[in-house]
Formats: structure tokens, C-alpha cells, sequence
């Protein structure tokens, strides 16, 4: 195998927060010892595809002016299979790439390894970095690591709180042949990050406490206190938890519609699990049968003391009507959910 080249990279993931941090830090390191002229952003969305290679190749020719440069290039290379001919001119640029250049193609897709062109691309000479989400512990990991880049402290109980709080036990997770393939986080490192910024302005020791008054939880632990008032008929509480949800932004319409996926999602995930208790299934196969963390299977578990079947499958029907009413009308979309909410707990 080749030695991969010492000036090509390739950086990708789901998790894009840590990838501009590390692109940002390249540019300022870079912009510190050359001009910032020499540091180039190319975004592939604001050219057609024809001009993507004559781009790369008019700012990687050697220059009279500067001996180095640091090129971002962003969502050049190809994602679809008629995308052959441009990965064969991109190797062929990689190939090229002065010694005293930078060149970062930074993908906001995971590459598809069943194309053609992927799997050229992938066994070039290039450096190539996957950013993953911190999956479980690995977030306490990177808050308590956050928490000190901010010159902050964090006690243990606050940072295991604000994980919690984040989503970090909401996780999916996709098998095959028994393996974990994928794994689906219901956080980011945005929210996280802004977050701890939060606490941080707000105090330099950050307690269990702080996390509570200052740090709402995640969506998802909201939706499920929602549907469980609404299955259980408590419509103060149910008009109570909506208004949490919803942040009275302008666009209105589609938030409820998010929140209207949120809902339906929660009910079938209690359907679900409702299906699968009756089998007698311990909490634990559930989560292996479904993919799912032990964690969300525990919440959605508990809130299934008074679970009706029959009105969970009325309200997803109902949730369906709302949706469709919603695209293709004027109606008020907080007027309607209010009225779903009336009518199902009066049901």
C-alpha cells in the first residue's frame, strides 16, 4: 500500500462540529504564518460540476506570489454513480497537488462505499478522517473535556445530568449479523457545546443543580411527557407540556408539523414496546430486538401503566389527518393541535 499523501485530506461524519472546529483551526494556524488570501473555502453548491475540476485546478497551480496554501473544498466529490468521470479527474488532481499545499475535501455525507467512484477515491494516497458522534460514556468524556477548554469545572453528578439531558440514552442502533453497524444519536455537539457555554457564563463551577435550572431536556423526554398525558386524559398537563415544546417560533406550521412526527413517533414506539411486553420480553431483549439503547426502552416502558392499544392506534390516525390537513390548508396549527389534545384526552 501506498503511503498516504502528507498534504491531501479527506474529513467526514455526522459529527460536522468537530470538523469546522478542526478546519477552523487549520485556517487560523495557517492564517498565522501566511496571507489569508492563501487560504481558500470552495463550496461545490455554488458551481456546476463541469467547473468543480477547473476550479481545484486554477487554485492548486503554483503561484509566483505564495509558496503555500490551505484549499477547503467542500462537497467536491461524487455521490452518485454517474459520478465516475469526475472521481477519475479528482485523483488525477491529487496526484498533482504541489508538495507545499493543503488540500481538505470535507464532505458533509458519508461517503457511499458501493459506488465506484467512492471506492477510488478511498484507496488514494489521501489522509482520511471519520468524525463520529461520542456514543455513551464518550460524552461525559467530551463534556468534562469541554468544560476545561472553557476553564470551567464540572462535578461528576452535572456532567452524567446534562448527558442525560442531551439525549445521550436515546440512541439507535442498526445491526448486521449480530454486529452494531450503525448507531443513530438523537444529540449534536452544537446544542451540546451551547449548552455548556450556558453553565459556563453562569458559573465557573458547574453543579448538578445548575443543570436542572438552566439545561431543558432533550426534545424527546418532553414528547414523552406529552403523550403520556394525553393517553392518560390530563389535558392541563398535556396544554402544559406543548407549550414547552413549542418555542414560538415564526414559522409555525412547521414546527408543529415536527412536533406531530415527534408525537406519532412516541406512540408507535409505545405500541411497540406494549406488543413486545405482552410477549413477557425482558427490557433488555427489547432493546436488542429493536435496536434501541436500554435507556429509552426503560422510559418508554414506564409510562405504559395505563397504556391503551386501541386509542394509541386512534391517535396516530388522527395525527395522520391533522398532517395532511395541515400541507394542504390554512388552518391554524396550534388551534389544531390544542383541539387534538382536547379530543383525545376526552376520548
Amino acid at each position: 500500500m501506498n503511503k498516504p499523501s502528507s498534504s491531501v485530506y479527506l474529513f467526514y461524519g455526522e459529527d460536522d462540529f468537530s470538523i469546522q472546529r478542526k478546519i477552523s483551526l487549520w485556517k487560523s494556524e495557517f492564517a498565522k504564518k501566511y496571507p489569508g488570501s492563501d487560504v481558500m473555502v470552495l463550496e461545490a453548491e455554488n458551481f456546476a460540476e463541469s467547473e468543480l475540476i477547473k476550479l481545484l485546478e486554477n487554485n492548486l497551480t503554483p503561484s509566483l506570489f505564495s509558496s503555500k496554501k490551505l484549499i477547503i473544498a467542500r462537497n467536491f466529490l461524487p455521490t452518485k454513480a454517474t459520478g465516475s468521470g469526475l472521481a477519475d479527474k479528482i485523483l488525477e488532481i491529487i496526484d498533482k497537488v504541489p508538495s507545499d499545499y493543503f488540500l481538505v475535501f470535507w464532505q458533509s455525507q458519508k461517503p457511499d462505499k458501493r459506488l465506484t467512484s467512492t471506492k477510488k477515491i478511498l484507496a488514494a494516497n489521501i489522509n482520511i478522517q471519520e468524525f463520529k458522534l461520542p456514543h455513551d460514556k464518550e460524552l461525559n468524556t467530551w463534556i468534562i473535556a469541554e468544560a476545561k477548554r472553557l476553564a470551567v469545572t464540572i462535578e461528576s453528578p452535572a456532567v452524567e445530568k446534562l448527558a442525560q439531558a442531551l439525549g445521550r440514552d436515546l440512541f439507535e442502533a442498526k445491526k448486521a449479523g449480530g454486529k452494531i453497524v450503525e448507531v443513530k444519536e438523537v444529540f449534536n455537539l452544537w446544542q451540546a457545546s451551547s449548552e455548556l457555554a450556558k453553565l459556563a457564563s453562569f458559573s465557573g463551577q458547574i453543579k448538578a443543580g445548575d443543570v436542572e435550572k438552566l439545561v431543558n431536556t432533550k426534545v424527546s423526554e418532553n414528547v414523552f411527557a406529552l403523550a403520556d398525558n394525553i393517553m392518560s386524559g390530563r389535558e392541563n398537563e398535556a396544554i402544559a407540556a406543548l407549550e414547552n415544546l413549542l418555542d414560538g417560533g415564526a414559522d409555525e406550521k412547521s414546527e408543529v408539523i415536527k412536533l406531530l412526527g415527534l408525537l406519532a413517533e412516541q406512540l408507535r414506539s409505545s405500541l411497540l414496546i406494549f406488543l413486545l411486553k405482552a410477549r413477557n420480553i425482558s427490557q433488555d431483549e427489547m432493546a436488542e430486538v429493536l435496536g434501541w439503547s436500554p435507556g429509552r426502552v426503560f422510559m418508554v416502558a414506564k409510562g405504559l401503566a395505563k397504556f391503551d392499544a386501541a386509542k394509541a392506534k386512534n391517535l396516530l390516525s388522527r395525527l395522520l389527518l391533522i398532517d395532511q390537513s395541515l400541507k394542504s390548508s390554512e388552518a391554524s396549527p396550534k388551534l389544531l393541535l390544542d383541539l387534538f389534545i382536547h379530543q383525545a384526552c376526552a376520548y
